[in-house]
């Protein structure tokens, strides 16, 4: 199964989040979405991702993101990635180097 791996170190804003979902599919300045509508799209696969699916996420410091977020989207985010059928899985550790 593909994994992606998103840095949470990297978010600073909402907006950081999104850049750092399309880093993570795409590579730097790959887009995967600049919104949560987008992102449910995205989602879908085809965007970078496998078309058939197969694909999971990996969020390292994802306490750091949830809290530059906000409650109301970091809510929103986690039902968009399951109503998508794609796994976010949450990790505070970092990404090694």
């Amino acid at each position: 199964m593909k994994t992606y791996r998103i840095d949470g170190a990297r978010v600073g804003s909402a907006a950081d989040l999104f850049t750092e979902i399309g880093r993570a599919v795409n590579g730097d300045g790959g887009y995967f979405g600049s919104n949560l509508d987008a992102l449910a799209d995205c989602l879908r696969g085809g965007f970078g991702t496998p078309a058939e699916g197969g694909f999971r996420f990996v969020m390292t410091d994802y306490r750091q993101v949830r809290q530059i977020v906000g409650e109301r989207m970091w809510g929103t985010l986690l039902r968009v990635f399951a109503g998508e059928g794609v796994d976010l899985w949450l990790t505070d550790n970092p990404l090694p180097q």
